[in-house]
């Protein structure tokens, strides 16, 4: 097939130009511009509650992601994205006197569900939460019985795919967006002949460094730290990663800055990518292998004791690894510092990635699972300070349902045979001597 045709078979919607079976109830991104960008937008700002001027997201994933790229791309936000269970951040967020958006597309996202309860227990007032979810979800129907504000996504788009949908423009308001600066800042993911031609030379740029079903995806700022280069990084590893084969994104350099008006460009080249892999772009079969045992754990008593570690075939195992991972559960205001020790790690064993858990568990843990097999993971859980306290509702805590989530991203990675160890610690420098690492 040419170019030309490829294009325009873009243009037309065509699902049948993607392999698997998803993309003929996967394709409304392409024209959210063009739904989304007109009177909805207008209507749904003016109804929007605005009593306050911080404003927390309760999200994960493509629930949460594209939030922290339209709040980056401002000077200044008023906007605070909570992608986490972790107990010590919770314990430190004030729900008082914030507007809080609690984002799901299917409505079940657990981290969404006990944030919210959390939330709702700790002095935020239903008139000043806002819920996103699909329809007829069960978040829905308690946004409806609180008198919350309610909104809609659509059914036929998947999270990471939703940047162009209530799922990001509503957190984009709150980040201090006005609707005529989106309408401008967004006038270029409208879907055009130039638009699709420039992504399918791109990816076909990229696609030629495939050896063996892998590549990597050189990111130009770090998913750690950068909203927008963890918007990418979920987009290019769960879009393609899986089959044992997939785009790699790893940090190349400090060189971009990226901006929402890039993401339709984005969504095309991930999903071209995964053609060119012969993949299903939108679906992720490896994502419900890291949740499917946390219920189950949390009927019982979580520990928080660790195994023993051979420290010797962690070490060898880094050295001859494709690439690695450091799976970090730990507070979000750890992010510096684990870009430091991903850094640190990268310089004695090779390629390293890294993020927070359970944000990785929504991004790039389809990949860590289902992509190519030459991945390392290193898993490394902070001890909480803070007191474990039972979450409204819930028979366990944050500090279980934290463990709970890294238990079972353990035993599912070991399920699909890739080597991973864990590690519980105090701090990042005794995860550093563990790993042989100089100060």
């Amino acid at each position: 097939m040419g170019d030309d045709q490829l294009v325009q078979r873009l243009l037309d919607g065509d699902a049948a130009a993607f392999a698997g079976s998803t993309a003929a109830h996967s394709l409304g991104w392409l024209r959210h511009p063009e739904r989304y960008l007109g009177e909805w937008l207008d209507e749904t700002a003016a109804r929007l509650p605005d009593r306050y001027e911080r404003t927390l997201l309760l999200g994960m994933g493509g629930s949460s992601s594209p939030a922290r790229l339209y709040a980056e791309a401002r000077p200044e936000t008023r906007l605070t994205v909570l992608d986490t269970s972790n107990p010590d951040t919770v314990a430190a967020t004030d729900f008082s006197h914030a507007t809080v958006i609690a984002s799901s597309k299917s409505g079940t996202t657990i981290e969404t569900q006990t944030l919210l309860a959390h939330a709702l227990d700790n002095g935020l007032e239903s008139e000043n939460l806002v819920v996103i979810t699909d329809p007829a979800t069960a978040l829905g129907a308690l946004a409806t019985s609180l008198g919350a504000t309610l909104i809609e996504g659509d059914v036929n788009t998947g999270g990471r795919f939703s940047g162009l949908s209530p799922f990001g423009l509503v957190p984009a308001i709150y980040a201090g967006w006005s609707v005529d600066e989106l309408r401008a800042e967004l006038g270029p993911c409208s879907l055009s002949e130039a638009l699709v031609a420039g992504a399918v030379a791109e990816a076909a740029r990229r696609a030629a460094t495939i050896h063996d079903g892998e590549a990597f995806y050189a990111l130009g700022a770090d998913p750690i730290t950068s909203g927008g280069a963890l918007w990418l990084e979920q987009l290019v590893a769960e879009t393609t990663g899986k089959d044992q084969r997939g785009f790699i994104p790893v940090l190349a350099a400090e060189t971009s800055s990226y901006r929402p008006s890039q993401m339709q460009h984005h969504h095309l080249v991930a999903a071209l990518l995964a053609r060119h892999l012969d993949v299903d772009p939108f679906n992720q079969p490896n994502v419900e292998s890291a949740k499917k045992d946390v219920f189950a754990l949390l009927e019982g008593e979580v520990s928080w004791t660790p195994g023993q570690v051979n420290v010797g075939a962690l070490r060898e195992a880094l050295s001859s690894s494709t690439y690695n991972v450091l799976q970090v559960y730990a507070p979000i205001s750890t992010s510096s510092a684990l870009a430091g020790l991903r850094e640190r790690t990268q310089a004695v064993y090779g390629t390293t990635t890294a993020n927070l858990g359970p944000r990785y568990l929504h991004s790039t843990g389809q990949l860590h699972k289902g992509g190519p097999r030459g991945v390392v993971g290193v898993q490394i859980v902070q001890r909480p300070s803070s007191t474990p306290v039972r979450i409204a509702g819930r028979h366990y805590t944050f500090h279980d349902l934290h463990m709970a989530q890294a238990l079972s991203d353990l035993r599912a990675m070991t399920a699909a045979r890739r080597p991973v160890w864990q590690l519980v610690v105090d701090d990042f420098d005794e995860a550093a001597q563990v790993l042989g690492l100089q100060s």
